[in-house]
């Protein structure tokens, strides 16, 4: 019993030093493992910090633009409805001069000369 006692112990130490090497073994694995990260996840984050940075930026001006947009179309549309009042009024003035001048007699119309003279052309009464 004595023998098996020793071949005892001696497994249990063996078995001690195995898991004492082993987490040494996993301490530097993780060590190396934290530089890879740090290196390599770093450079990574960094570039998605400004590519975050970037998008925020875009979003912004584009929503300045689309403020611009929208400012510029409601101008647009207020200078097309002053330009349609004031075709409705150069319609409106234009028929007045054409009823005005088929309401003018004949006989006081004044009649002038289309072709070029070399006195100026009085005009006549008819």
């Amino acid at each position: 019993m004595g023998f098996a006692t020793i071949v005892a112990m001696l497994a249990f130490f063996i078995a001690l030093v195995a898991l004492w090497l082993t987490s040494d073994i996993v301490k530097k694995v993780e060590n190396q493992n934290e530089k890879f990260v740090k290196a390599h996840i770093a450079a990574i984050r960094e570039e998605m910090r400004d590519m975050d940075k970037m998008l925020h930026k875009a979003v912004r001006y584009a929503k300045q633009q689309d403020d611009v947009q929208a400012s510029l179309d409601k101008r647009l549309n207020d200078h097309t409805k002053v330009i349609d009042g004031l075709m409705q009024r150069m319609s409106n003035l234009s028929e007045q001069v054409e009823l005005l001048d088929r309401s003018i007699p004949q006989r006081y119309r004044v009649r002038v000369s289309k072709e070029p003279a070399k006195q100026p052309a009085k005009p006549s009464i008819q």
